[in-house]
Formats: C-alpha cells, sequence, structure tokens
C-alpha cells in the first residue's frame, strides 16, 4: 500500500510540475504584453503552448492562441497573428472574445470588411457585446460609412445608454457629416458622464473649431492639456492645426507647433504640421527640411508624403511631386483622410 501510494504521489507531482510549467509561461507573456515586449511575450506564450496538454482546458489553450496573435499583430505579422487566432476559433469556436481578436487584427491591418464580418460572427453568438459593436462602428467609421455608424451607435445606445464609446463615435460621424452642433452635443453628454474624457474635450473643440467658435475651442483644448499633462505636445499641436490653420493664421501656428516638438522632437505630425505652415508663408527651405523629418521620424505618415507633394508642385517639380502623391495613397490617404490627393493626382499626373 505504502508503495502505491508514492507511485500516486509522484505522478501528480509530475502533473502539478507541468501545469506550473503552462501558467508559468502563460503568466509570464501576459506580464511582457502588458509591457508591450511583444517579441518576448510571444516566446513566453509559445513555451505554454508547449505544455498545452497539460493546462486546465481548452480555454487557457485558445487563450495563450489569442494573446500570441495580439504580440505578432503589434508587430505587424498579419499572417502569423491569423494563424494563431483561427488556430484558436477551431479550438473553441464558442469563445466569443476570440472573433473580437479576429476583428481587430483586419481592422488594424485596414481590412475593414473583413473586420466587420467577424466581428458579426461574434454578435452572432452573443448579440449585444458591446466591443464587438464597437468593432463595426470602427470599422464603418474608417470605410466613411457614417450612417452604418449611426444605426450601429443607436442600437448600442438602447442596451448602454451611457456608452461613451456609443456617443463618441455616434459624434465622430455627426461631425464628419459636418453636422458640427448635433456633434457638440454629444461630446458634451460624454463629458457630463466622464468629466475627465480627455478624447470628447480635444473632439469637442476640432467640432467648436469647424463651428467657427474659437474661443470655446481653445477652452476645450486647454482642458483636455490640463487633464493630461503628460502629453501636452498633442494640444499644442491641435490648437495650431485646427484652431490657427482653420483662421489661417499660419504665422501664428508656428508658436504652438515650435512648443510641441520642442516637448516631443520625435512627433512626426507636428513637423508635417510646421512645414505646411510654412510653405503658406513662402517659407520653402524651412518648409522642405520638417516634411523631410517628418517622413525620416515616420516613414508611413501618408500626410507627410502629401505635404512633400505639395511643396515639390510648389517648386514645380511635378514628376516628384506625383512620386510622393502615390506614396501617400499607398499609405493609405484617402482611407485616413480625404480624397485631396486624388484629385491633386488627377490635376497634376498622367
Amino acid at each position: 500500500m505504502k508503495y502505491f501510494l508514492t507511485i500516486l504521489m509522484f505522478q501528480f507531482t509530475l502533473s502539478v510540475i507541468a501545469q506550473t510549467n503552462f501558467s508559468f509561461h502563460y503568466n509570464h507573456g501576459v506580464d511582457n504584453l502588458k509591457k508591450e515586449n511583444y517579441s518576448d511575450a510571444i516566446d513566453d506564450f509559445t513555451n505554454a503552448l508547449k505544455y498545452k496538454k497539460d493546462s486546465r482546458n481548452q480555454y487557457e489553450v485558445a487563450k495563450a492562441l489569442m494573446e500570441r496573435a495580439l504580440c505578432k499583430m503589434n508587430l505587424k505579422n498579419f499572417s502569423g497573428a491569423l494563424s494563431d487566432i483561427n488556430e484558436a476559433i477551431k479550438l473553441k469556436p464558442e469563445y466569443t472574445e476570440l472573433y473580437y481578436t479576429r476583428s481587430l487584427i483586419h481592422l488594424t491591418n485596414k481590412e475593414y470588411d473583413y473586420a466587420i464580418e467577424w466581428a458579426k460572427k461574434g454578435l452572432a453568438l452573443k448579440p449585444e457585446n458591446e466591443p464587438l459593436m464597437i468593432n463595426v462602428m470602427m470599422a464603418n467609421f474608417l470605410k466613411k460609412e457614417y450612417n452604418e455608424v449611426l444605426s450601429v451607435s443607436d442600437s448600442l445606445l438602447k442596451i448602454n445608454p451611457n456608452s461613451t464609446e456609443a456617443l463618441n463615435a455616434k459624434a465622430d460621424a455627426l461631425e464628419h457629416q459636418k453636422k458640427h452642433k448635433e456633434a457638440i452635443a454629444l461630446y458634451t453628454k460624454v463629458i457630463s458622464i466622464d468629466p475627465h474624457n480627455i478624447g470628447a474635450f480635444y473632439n469637442r473643440g476640432i467640432a467648436n473649431a469647424n463651428n467657427k467658435d474659437f474661443d470655446a475651442s481653445l477652452a476645450d483644448m486647454e482642458r483636455a492639456m490640463a487633464i493630461d499633462t503628460s502629453q501636452l505636445w498633442v494640444g499644442y499641436n491641435n490648437i495650431a492645426f485646427f484652431i490657427k490653420f482653420e483662421q489661417k493664421d499660419y504665422k501664428g501656428s508656428l508658436e504652438y507647433f515650435d512648443k510641441a516638438i520642442k516637448l516631443n522632437p520625435k512627433f512626426s505630425n507636428a513637423y508635417n504640421n510646421r512645414g505646411f505652415a510654412k510653405l503658406q508663408l513662402n517659407d520653402l527651405k524651412g518648409a522642405k527640411f520638417d516634411i523631410n523629418k517628418s517622413q525620416e521620424l515616420d516613414p508611413e505618415n501618408s500626410y507627410a508624403y502629401r505635404t512633400m507633394a505639395l511643396y515639390l508642385l510648389a517648386e514645380n517639380k511635378t514628376v516628384q511631386a506625383c512620386e510622393q502623391l502615390k506614396k501617400a495613397k499607398k499609405l493609405g490617404y484617402s482611407i485616413d483622410y480625404d480624397e485631396e490627393v486624388d484629385n491633386l493626382m488627377k490635376l497634376h499626373c498622367k
């Protein structure tokens, strides 16, 4: 009997060690994911999956695959991310969070139709799942399908009238439809629910600027900056871009772009925007320097290629300008912003 008990204890110990190995590597991976150490996290989840037979259940295995997929997504390894999440869905097709993650992968890769498709597959399992509905709103917003955003946001607000995500999405859609007053009212409602919602203050500030209420816009921008003093360069850039540019005060904008760049010398958008301001002031040398710096800091910033094209057109270098416009279009300028690049190409490029 004593020998039999010894064997049982030995087998139990091996099982605990195996389970501990899975949990140890998985938890370490979660920590690295939170710290944005994606490569290390991938190694951790891979090590955890070596012990998947000893996990407590298949949900743990699916979750490890999902977390590894998120790491790969953040490293822009989209094929690897999809491979992991597909394996997870095959393993536990009833696990709704997996559909959210697959939708998010497509959303990050600018595959908006697929993002909507997979979010809706998750919604078929849980029709009132808020994160999935938010993904549908976001993908439609990026597709510029603003009426669809309004429809989904209204559906979500029936479920959760205080959903700041739905209210913000609805306000954003209305703002892009140039319904500034309606958007402002919704941003105000968000702020009444969450008085520290920085995004709502910035967005209301933009809407106020577009509505030509520059004093209210400045007050909103400054309020957002007061709430979060850790990224003041965002506020300075916004004041210059949305208020000073709207007022055609390009000289006045330089002061704010200078402040933004001083606080964050790696802020590529501020360099690009300051370059555009200098271009309007006919400081072509200064404009070229700033736009080049913006492209250097962020080679995938489509807006900077558009601005460089405007500089080259000002220098009568049409061929080079068209090359920049092609890069801007390839990087998604028309998707992310408006049709300006397409219109410039029609006008100047054959």
